[in-house]
């Protein structure tokens, strides 16, 4: 018995079987099923009792085959996530292309470069064919970056002088934390606020953001400043009556000496006594205080 194309029969047996999914055959009288020519790699048929090689469909774009002889279409493997392939019957894993760096992609069977999703500004990916978000790294705490698509980490750059950030993945400059009035820093890429140093005693900044000692400003004459970090003029401190600055950045002021008054606030200098009068003690605060000295000094 002669079976025909797309069958096969053992010698010796009067039934004919036809050739299984996968494979065809386009010649009468085959005696084995491995005379059932394999589909190629990257091809696939479901068909059983095949005649000619059309029957073998190619692998959809997203999907590769090395193997032949393949039945069925869910046999095609899928390009992994990091990838894609718009390429039809593809042979090999080597057809699916990876994402370029500074990408990622979540989709398997991915048919074109669009499934490939940026980075997000304030993060980077060095590597090719990501397929996870957590491959685009966040740039370091005292850096920010407003890229997209950032291939390393080059493209994260310090906080400038006077501001810090500790978080991680910053996405601007402007998400750099300027360090407080009173304070300033020049370290640049800080990454905590312990990097803004306070303005000393019997001094005050205005200035958020300082990025230098300078911008401290030393109290004016006739006021003390006793605390650290001082944001503004205002808290630098008249002097009381009785007492007198002649210096700028002081940290207190000084009693008026004996012989001396001072009856207002905010003093540079005190009033001397007119003459032949003195004070009984340091601090007086009007020049009633100021009496007659006797013959004999009282006044040790």
């Amino acid at each position: 018995m002669i079976c025909p194309e797309g069958t096969w029969s053992a010698k010796g047996t009067e039934l004919c079987k036809r050739c299984a999914a996968g494979t065809w055959s386009d010649e009468r009288g085959r005696s084995s099923k491995e005379s059932c020519i394999h589909c190629p790699a990257g091809t696939w048929s479901s068909q059983v009792g095949a005649i000619s090689p059309e029957a073998c469909q190619k692998c959809p774009a997203g999907y590769w085959s090395n193997r032949t002889g393949i039945g069925a279409i869910d046999k095609c493997t899928r390009c992994p996530a990091g990838t894609w392939s718009s390429a039809k019957g593809a042979g090999s894993e080597s057809a699916c292309v990876k994402c370029a760096k500074g990408k990622w992609s979540p989709h398997v069977a991915a048919v074109s470069e669009e499934a490939c999703v940026s980075c997000d500004a304030g993060r980077y990916n060095d590597e090719e064919g990501a397929g996870l978000p957590s491959r685009c790294r966040p740039c370091p705490a005292g850096t920010w970056s407003d890229a997209i698509s950032a291939r390393s980490n080059e493209v994260c750059q310090p906080c400038p002088a006077g501001s810090f950030s500790p978080g991680l993945g910053t996405f601007s400059q402007k998400a750099c934390a300027k360090c407080s009035a009173g304070t300033w820093s020049d370290t640049i890429g800080a990454s905590s606020h312990k990097s803004c140093q306070t303005c000393p005693i019997g001094s005050y900044s205005d200035v958020p953001g300082a990025n230098s000692s300078k911008t401290c400003a030393a109290c004016r004459k006739g006021t003390y400043q006793p605390i650290r970090g001082a944001a503004e003029e205002a808290l630098c401190i008249p002097c009381a009556v009785g007492n007198y600055s002649n210096k700028i950045g002081q940290a207190a002021c000084h009693y008026c000496p004996k012989g001396s008054y001072g009856d207002g606030f905010g003093l540079t200098s005190c009033r001397a006594c007119p003459e032949g009068t003195s004070t009984y003690q340091h601090g007086a605060i009007r020049a009633e205080l100021c009496l007659a000295m006797p013959s004999e000094s009282v006044f040790p």
